[in-house]
C-alpha cells in the first residue's frame, strides 16, 4: 500500500464532512467578526478549536487555514499578505492539535468531557489564543508597511489589549467548544475512540 493511499484512508468521507462543515462555519463566524481601530473581536476560531481536539494538527491546520482563506477573499480579494493573515488561525489548529497528540492524558476528548477541572485543556488554548494575537501583530505591521498605512499606535500601541482580547475570546471559544464536541460524540458523528493517529 502507498503512503499517499494511507493518508487518504485517514480521512473518512464522515471525517472530510465534518471539516467541510467546520470550515464553513469558520467562514460564516468570520462573518460576524467586529473590528474596532487594531482589535478585532471573532468566534470564528470556534470551529478550528473543535476540529483540532476531535481529529488532530492535520485538520486544525486545514479547517483554520481554508476558512480563514474563504474570509479574506471574500472581504478583500487575494492580495500580497493573504497566505500570511490566513497562516495564525491555522497554526491555531496545528498547536492545539499537536498539544492533543503530546498531552493524551490531560487532553485527550473523553478525558476532558469527564473532568470537572479541565485545567491542560484551557491553559493550552490561551496559550493559542496568545500566539494567534501576536501573529496577527505582526501580519498587521508587514500588510501596513506593504499598503502604507503603518501608524505605530495603531498596530502596538494596542498590543497588549489585542493579548487580552485574544485570551478573553478564546477561553469563551474554548468554554463553548465542550458541549459542542459532547454533541458530536453523543451523535456519532466522531468515533468514541481517538480518531488522531
Amino acid at each position: 500500500m502507498s503512503k499517499s493511499s494511507t493518508i487518504l484512508g485517514q480521512f473518512s468521507v464522515k471525517r472530510i464532512a465534518i471539516d467541510a462543515v467546520l470550515i464553513a462555519m469558520y467562514f460564516g463566524l468570520s462573518l460576524l467578526s467586529v473590528q474596532i481601530g487594531g482589535i478585532k473581536i471573532t468566534f470564528a476560531s470556534l470551529p478550528t478549536i473543535i476540529c483540532a481536539m476531535l481529529f488532530g494538527p492535520i485538520d486544525g491546520f486545514l479547517v483554520g487555514f481554508l476558512g480563514a482563506f474563504l474570509e479574506q477573499m471574500l472581504k478583500f480579494g487575494f492580495t500580497a499578505t493573504t497566505l500570511l493573515w490566513v497562516l495564525p488561525p491555522a497554526i491555531r489548529g496545528l498547536f492545539i492539535g499537536i498539544c492533543v497528540l503530546l498531552l493524551r492524558r490531560h487532553m485527550s476528548v473523553d478525558t476532558i468531557l469527564q473532568s470537572k477541572r479541565p485545567f491542560v485543556y484551557f491553559a493550552v488554548c490561551i496559550v493559542s489564543g496568545i500566539i494567534v494575537s501576536t501573529l496577527n501583530t505582526l501580519v498587521f505591521y508587514v500588510d501596513a508597511k506593504m499598503f502604507h498605512y503603518y501608524e505605530y499606535h495603531m498596530i502596538f500601541g494596542v498590543f497588549w489589549i489585542r493579548i487580552a482580547s485574544g485570551i478573553l475570546s478564546t477561553l469563551l471559544m474554548s468554554a463553548a467548544a465542550l458541549p459542542v464536541i459532547a454533541a458530536l460524540k453523543r451523535a456519532n458523528l466522531v468515533p468514541s475512540k481517538k480518531v488522531i493517529s
